[in-house]
Order: structure tokens, then C-alpha cells, then sequence
């Protein structure tokens, strides 16, 4: 990025050595009073491996903040009347900086903002509300070729829990990239299918048992080991940990504003106790 600034920066000497009045070292561009400097050319452009392809990038940028600059300078000229812009763009300006502001105060309480116990409060009194329109899964599953000569001692190990097995697989056993360990999550069925379009379709006869493995032929003859643990199905109530993420943003939006109700009138009331706040 420095090569093409200072190439840009030779080529702009060139084009203005007749100019009496001597440029800034670190200007690149000029627009009557407006200049772009290195550093706020450096800062807006994106850098590419390509040198060709940045210098484009940076001349295009050059022009474009040209072009800004002649035609805010022609609005400043021609306009009759720029009283209200002005005002809109200070009641804009305020805005922007209290929301900044309310956005980084609220950062710092997230954590804090809603409690375990409101969410488990929450999802009791609102329990009917919660009821599915899909089937959820807790499940895994390992997809491999069906001529894979240890394909009984993945099954063997596949079928444990124990976190020693799914390692000794994923380290000792190669030919496959496709798996799923992740059972003690609950997954919608209809996104499994939705994310990879090949998976197998589980029948109602798969779903009707839990805590069993079946195995399944893809649609290129390839093997899938499944083993289905829960099963919540259409109709039930959602599980807690499945609906926490939506109640907990229900919730921290509800806190915010109750937040932002506080902090404002504890700001008028100090201001009002230093009587820096005065209603006439």
C-alpha cells in the first residue's frame, strides 16, 4: 500500500509541478480546500495481493472522493437554504453518539443484564407457548465407505460414549470427513436435512425408539452409522436448552430498555440535584 501511495504521490508531482504553491508531503489528492492525505487513503483502501489490482482499488477510491468533494462543495454553493440540513445532521450526530453510548454500556453489563433463574422463570409461565411445528434429535453420526474393511470396529466404537473411543476414531481410523458427534444438542431434523441434502431420511419407524444405532445407505450406496438419543417430537414442548437462546434475547431486549429507563433518570436526577437541569 505505501508503493502505490508514493506512486500516486509521484504522479500527482507531476501532473501539478507548475503549480507555484508547494503540497504536503503526505497529501495525496487536492479538491480546492479538501485534501486526502496517506493515511486516510491507507485506511479506506483494501489491500490485495495483487499490485495491479490495489492500484486500481486506489484509484478508484481517488476519484470517488473527488467526485464527493466537487459536489459537496457545489451543494454548499447552490443551496438556498442548508439551515435545516444543519439541523437534521446535529440531531443525527446526537443520536449517533447515544446510541454508540447506550451500545457500549450495555456491552459491558451482557452478562448481567439476564440471570439463569429469569429464563427458567420465563419459560415456565410462558411453557404452552413453546410447542413444536418439527421434529428435534439429540443424535450423532459417521459417514463411511461401505467397502471400509474396519467399518464393525468403527461401528464398535462409534456406538460408546466414551470420549476416548470418538478420539481413537477420528485419529485412527482415515477414508471418511464426514461425522457428527455432538448428541447432547438439540437439532432440528428438518435443518439436519436442510444443511446436508444427502443425508439419509429417517422414518417414523427410526424415530419411534432412542438410545439405538441404525445404519443407513446413502444415495450413493455409501453407509451411514446413526445413533438416535432423544427424540422430542412435532407438537411437544421444546426443550429448555433448545428455546434458551430465543428467550434470552426476548429478555435482554425487555432489560435493555428498562436499563436505559434507569440510567436516564438517574442522569436527570443528578443533573437536577446540581441544578444543571432546569425546566422554564
Amino acid at each position: 500500500m505505501n508503493k502505490l501511495i508514493a506512486i500516486f504521490s509521484l504522479l500527482l508531482l507531476v501532473t501539478s509541478c507548475n503549480q507555484q504553491k508547494s503540497t504536503p508531503t503526505n497529501v495525496v489528492a487536492k479538491v480546492y480546500n479538501y485534501v486526502l492525505t496517506k493515511e486516510e487513503l491507507k485506511a479506506n483502501v483494501i489491500k490485495t495481493n495483487s499490485i495491479v489490482d490495489s492500484l486500481k482499488a486506489t484509484q478508484d477510491y481517488i476519484q470517488s472522493w473527488s467526485r464527493q468533494k466537487l459536489l459537496y462543495r457545489n451543494a454548499l454553493i447552490n443551496l438556498d437554504n442548508t439551515k435545516e440540513l444543519d439541523d437534521l445532521v446535529r440531531k443525527y450526530k446526537e443520536e449517533l453518539y447515544v446510541s454508540y453510548y447506550k451500545n457500549a454500556l450495555v456491552n459491558k453489563k451482557l452478562d448481567t443484564l439476564v440471570f439463569e433463574k429469569e429464563i427458567d422463570s420465563f419459560y415456565v409461565k410462558n411453557f404452552t407457548n413453546f410447542k413444536l411445528n418439527e421434529n428435534l434429535i439429540k443424535f450423532k453420526y459417521i459417514h463411511i465407505d461401505p467397502s471400509n474393511r474396519k467399518k464393525y470396529n468403527i461401528r464398535k466404537l462409534f456406538e460408546t460414549n466414551d470420549v476416548d473411543d470418538k478420539q481413537e476414531i477420528l485419529t485412527d481410523y482415515k477414508g471418511y470427513n464426514d461425522f457428527y458427534f455432538n448428541d447432547s444438542t438439540w437439532v432440528s431434523l428438518r435443518d439436519v436435512y436442510s444443511r446436508k441434502p444427502d443425508f439419509p431420511l429417517l422414518s417414523s419407524f427410526d424415530l419411534a425408539r432412542t438410545n439405538r444405532l441404525i445404519e443407513k445407505t446413502g444415495v450413493d450406496k455409501s453407509l451411514y452409522y446413526i445413533y438416535i438419543k432423544e427424540i422430542v417430537n412435532k407438537g411437544d414442548i421444546a426443550p429448555l436448552a433448545y428455546v434458551k437462546p430465543t428467550i434470552k434475547n426476548i429478555l435482554l431486549h425487555k432489560n435493555k430498555i428498562k436499563f436505559f429507563n434507569q440510567m436516564e433518570q438517574i442522569l436527570i436526577d443528578d443533573a437536577v440535584k446540581q441544578k444543571k437541569y432546569e425546566v422554564y
